[in-house]
């Protein structure tokens, strides 16, 4: 077994035909293939145990020889019975058949499952895997030393810190009158810190500590407060560190060496932590905008009540730990949470070291984990199966070692009733009797076996007769009804139990309840998507789906098994009932040597086509089992609940909407730029409810009651976006169709590179209108050369009409125009400090002007989401609505349009970004966008034409919709009204769980079999042998009796001329001269009439 798993599905979980074939039906057969191939062992085992007893020196007494019919008592109590009489061959096999009928083949069969399991692999560990990787590597780690700082009172209302070893602080005092500071005073000094160690009196030797605060603050003093001096420690440790394929978090590390100290060629810890004490590094070179802004997390945190201004370090503490602001009092707690964020910027540092130093080739040895379906074994029912394979063992060598030491006076097969009554023959000419006769009332005894001749320990059958008559020839009449010997005689007629109609009724019923349980079972898997498991353990569902299907087809077997074996026995009686039956369709026919599966050709040969039926259909039984074991099947399904879930905010603008201009920070807003860029070029999730395209009305989910792993929630809700169309303006064609966009360029009247621009529009609906933007001013580059510059820049529109309509407000507040700009500037500098870059010639200036009319969209929609919001999937089920149904009252979609615009593109109405460059930095968030959207930088390389709208316009589009989504997503409570209270929105919890199925060929199978069965039930009782007998000629005595008197012990039907004899059952003058109810030969007998 490899990781738990004997075979392995595919990618899609599927199993090869050979895999599926040798877990699902191969069991169950080599099972019944060994219990057919050995109840022909045990058969003969069973009958051939008198004829052993018999043989002994001393012979044996009747009730151990003659009387025993071990091959026609029940499958289990056979053993028992020889246990109790120590026929130990008898109970070797037939405990043996026992183990192998009712546990090895159900079990069997049960044994092997499929289920879902991790599964790891030797590999490298760049292969893909879907749970983890586990592969060696070295540990970066980072661990904080931190120490509670003495705190004293300062010369005002703040207070100093002192960490015992020449640091103390100058006094610092509260920000705001009331809430709480959260303070990371780092050691460097920065322009864009608010306080440093260094500059507020600390030594050199602290350079690598930093000071963490938590104070409450009432009426402008601390009144309490939490103060740490923190000083960081770098190693390196090698590793096996396992990562989570999901989510490429690290889930277990195991150290493989000591860890050492951060050698200072590998990591410069001095940059490190001056960048994360002034959120930028000390010298900032021209580079993208994300490395030239500091990152503003005030807005995150503000609902805490902490006071503005913060740190990076104090947001990234607080998103990482998120406790209450109380907790944070606790020193330990205030510990571990500045930890938790230095270890965090600390691996993505090292994380960019590292991948700069690596080749992306770079492989390692190691080991993957996928989750995949496998062919697994249950344990608890293996253990038993190999337990009773081990008993099985023993009792077979058992059996083996007893027969090589067992003797046997038989001279041949005692297969058929010839071949008994040949057992008979007397040892001395003139001798008769029946065995019946000699132990009638005294089962006690003794009889042997010599030379094939049975005998009683004296030496022959009861005592001569003066009436027999000297020879054949002078045999009697047979008896007639005006015989008097025939007359007032009183015969009791015997029927098996088992052949009785009370019994085959019960047994029809027993087969029909099998097939609509089939069908019930079957119906309730297709009404309720299948079934839930009976249990969590694995293996009380293998016993339930599995060894209680199976068991059934085998105990219907031994029951064929025993109306096989009662017909067998009666099938020659009833040929010879009708007087006219030939030696071999009677005397010579040998059904109970073999097993009743391996008598068909015997029974088609002599035309006994019931008895060919129950061959076939007990047979079957095998079929049945394999059929029955392999029915159920595990999968995994989606099961929907219906719930209840309460809305949080209704679908309906604010009348105020959110100003992010006037938050009381003096930074501009920039959160859904972080979100776009990490999504894009990470992957990483979008916040709750939001999708690049909408952002959809959440609802309260109640994680907690979330039992399932992986359970979903599908609500009705409404999603709102902003569609936009971007399409390259013509400057010199006038539009024939609407909507339809025209672009005027008015040159500076001074001859520079600044110009203003109108955009006539003309709406679907025909209306015209112009709409300007403000000059498209240069921005300072330093340079020392002329050369072409390239600038990108995203202007908002305004109506040029003094007093614009609110329907050309509307128009114009839609429009963002982005110009992708190269000319050829030459540097004029007023100031060695501020030079300015002016065109030589304005014509120079080469322009592509994308205009993109956005559409707030609003619709209904199917959302699927996990437990904490993350969009899975959505489907649209209603048709987009009128924007206006999002206003809380009659009012403009302008103001709409120009706030969300304003907030989106990081500006208020005018020019957002008008950036001259010689190179191909994105140095604004639009063109940053599109670079790590398209994964290309051609667009802003100057050397190169201005890109069209085909190569950049659907970037556009989509950077704008993802923008609105997650801006909107990031402040819902600040865009939407809250919704009524007690409102309730309709939906469905998703849960992924294990049911059982059927197997559609498998029940086919299995409801054919068993309609075949009740068929053949039904014929077996409509045709079963009518009573004729005194007593079943399952024993050897029983059938020696039918043959006392009878002329067939003296003569030979295998003769040449006895082929020819008619033998019958019924009445006739024994040699004795007394009246005989058995087997002779026609003239001499009357056949049985059946009255």
């Amino acid at each position: 077994i490899s990781n738990g798993g004997l075979a392995f599905a595919d990618s899609e979980g599927r199993f090869s035909y050979f895999t599926s074939f040798a877990y699902s039906y191969l069991p169950t057969l080599l099972a019944v293939s060994f219990g057919v191939v050995w109840s022909w062992v045990d058969l003969d085992s069973k009958r051939l145990e008198p004829y052993f007893q018999l043989s002994k020196p001393k012979g044996a007494t009747a009730k151990d020889s003659l009387l025993l019919h071990y091959p026609f008592d029940f499958i289990a109590l056979a053993p028992i019975k020889a246990f109790r009489r120590r026929h130990w061959s008898v109970f070797l096999s037939g405990a043996t058949t026992t183990l192998i009928f009712w546990v090895v083949t159900p079990l069997l069969g049960a044994v092997f499952t499929s289920n879902r399991l991790a599964h790891t692999v030797n590999a490298t560990a760049t292969t893909v895997a879907n749970l983890s990787w586990t592969a060696s590597t070295d540990f970066y780690t980072t661990q904080l030393n931190c120490a509670s700082a003495k705190i004293s009172l300062g010369e005002t209302s703040g207070y100093t810190f002192d960490n015992g070893q020449g640091c103390r602080t100058d006094t610092i005092s509260p920000l705001g009158s009331s809430g709480y500071n959260a303070l990371y005073i780092g050691y460097y000094n920065d322009p864009n810190v608010d306080w440093s160690l260094a500059g507020l009196g600390c030594p050199p030797n602290a350079s690598h500590t930093f000071l963490a605060i938590w104070a409450g603050v009432e009426e402008y003093k601390f009144n309490n407060v939490t103060a740490l001096f923190c000083e960081p420690t770098y190693s390196i440790q090698r590793v096996n560190a396992t990562v989570a394929a999901q989510n490429h978090t690290v889930s277990k590390i195991t150290p493989l060496e000591s860890p050492m100290a951060l050698p200072p060629k590998h990591f410069n810890v001095s940059d490190f932590e001056y960048l994360i004490g002034a959120g930028i590094q000390a010298i900032v070179p021209r580079a993208d905008v994300p490395q030239t802004n500091t990152l503003d997390q005030w807005r995150r945190i503000k609902n805490m009540d902490v006071q503005w201004p913060v740190s990076n370090m104090v947001g990234f503490a607080l998103g990482a730990s998120r406790h209450s602001p109380v907790d944070y009092f606790n020193a330990t707690v205030l510990a571990s949470s500045f930890q938790a964020a230095h270890r965090l910027l600390f691996g993505l540092a090292v994380r960019k070291v590292v991948s700069n130093e690596l080749s992306t080739s770079d492989q390692r040895p190691g080991i993957i984990k996928t989750d995949v379906r496998a062919v697994v074994v249950v344990p608890e029912l293996a253990i038993i199966v190999e337990t009773t394979l081990g008993l099985v063992t023993m009792l077979i060598f058992g059996l083996v070692l007893l027969s090589l030491t067992r003797r046997s006076q038989l001279r041949r097969d005692p297969a058929s009733l010839s071949d008994l009554i040949d057992l008979t023959k007397p040892v001395t000419s003139g001798t008769t009797g029946s065995p019946m006769k000699l132990v009638q009332g005294d089962h006690t005894k003794r009889f042997r076996l010599v030379n094939g001749e049975l005998q009683t320990v004296t030496g022959s059958f009861g005592e001569k007769y003066t009436g027999v008559p000297k020879s054949l020839a002078e045999r009697h009449s047979p008896l007639s009804e005006a015989n008097p010997l025939g007359k007032g005689q009183d015969h009791r007629l015997v029927r098996p139990l088992e052949m009785t109609l009370p019994v085959g009724a019960g047994f029809l019923v027993i087969l029909c309840l099998a097939i609509a349980a089939l069908v019930t079972v079957y119906y309730e898997i297709s009404i309720y998507d299948g079934l839930q498991l009976p249990s969590k353990s694995q293996a009380t569902n293998q016993l339930l789906l599995n060894y209680i299907p199976i068991g059934f087809a085998t105990v219907l077997e031994p029951f064929w098994t025993l109306l096989n074996r009662l017909l067998c026995i009666l099938q020659p009686f009833e040929a010879l009932r009708q007087g006219q039956a030939k030696p071999w369709q009677s005397l010579d026919v040998k059904y109970t040597a073999l097993p009743p599966q391996l008598i068909f050709w015997r029974a088609l040969r002599a035309r006994h086509f019931t008895l060919v039926a129950v061959c076939l259909i007990g047979f079957s039984a095998n079929f049945l089992a394999v059929s029955l074991g392999a029915l159920f099947e595990n999968n995994i399904v989606q099961l929907n609940f219906s719930s209840q879930f309460g809305s949080r905010l209704a679908p309906v603008l604010n009348r105020t909407l959110p100003n992010f201009f006037d938050d009381g920070t003096s930074n501009s807003y920039r959160e859904h730029f972080y979100v776009a860029r990490t999504n894009i070029t990470e992957g990483t999730a979008l916040p709750p409810w939001i999708t690049p395209q909408l952002y959809f009305m959440p609802v309260n989910i109640d994680a907690s009651s979330s039992q399932e792993t992986g359970q979903l929630y599908m609500v009705s809700t409404e999603g709102v976006g902003l569609k936009a169309s971007c399409q390259q303006l013509d400057a010199t064609t006038s539009a024939s169709a609407a909507p339809a966009y025209n672009i005027t360029k008015i040159p500076d009247p001074l001859g520079g590179i600044d110009s203003d621009l109108i955009l006539s529009v003309t709406n679907i609906e025909g209306i015209k209108v112009n709409c300007a933007t403000r000059t498209f001013g240069s921005q300072h580059v330093s340079d020392d050369m002329n050369r072409t510059y390239a600038a990108e820049v995203t202007t908002l529109m305004t109506p040029s009409s003094p007093k614009p309509s609110p329907k050309e407000m509307e128009i114009c507040s839609k429009m963002l125009v982005v110009a992708f700009l190269r000319a050829n500037l030459t540097i004029v500098e007023s100031s060695p400090d501020n030079p300015e870059l002016i065109a030589t010639n304005s014509s120079d200036v080469e322009a592509v002007y994308i205009g993109c009319e956005s559409t707030l969209q609003i619709a209904s929609f199917n959302v699927t989401v996990d437990h904490e919001g993350h969009v899975k999937e959505f489907r649209q089920t209603g048709q987009y609505q009128d924007a206006a149904t999002l206003l809380p009252h009659e009012g403009n979609l302008s103001y709409v349009y120009n706030s969300v615009n304003a907030a989106i593109w990081n500006g208020e109405y005018g020019i957002i970004s008008k950036h001259w460059h010689n190179d191909m930095i994105a140095d604004s968030w639009l063109p940053y966008l599109i670079k790590i959207y398209t994964q290309s930088r051609a667009f802003l390389d100057p050397s190169l034409r201005p890109p069209s709208a085909d190569s950049v316009g659907s970037a556009i589009e989509d950077i704008y919709s993802r923008l609105f989504a997650i801006l909107l997503g990031l402040n819902a409570d600040r865009f939407f009204l809250p919704a009524p209270s007690a409102t309730t929105v309709s939906g469905t919890t998703i849960v992924s769980r294990t049911r059982i199925f059927m197997s559609k060929p498998m029940l086919f199978v299995s409801i054919v079999l068993l309609v075949l069965n009740v068929l053949v039930a039904v014929l077996y009782y409509a045709k079963r042998p009518r009573r004729m007998l005194e007593s079943m000629p399952n024993t050897i005595a029983s059938v020696l009796d039918m043959t006392d008197g009878s002329g067939l012990v003296h003569e030979n039907a295998n003769s040449k001329s006895g082929e020819q004899w008619r033998i019958g059952y019924g009445r006739y003058v024994g040699t004795d001269g007394k009246p005989h109810v058995g087997i002779e030969r026609r003239p001499f007998v009357v056949p049985w009439s059946g009255k």
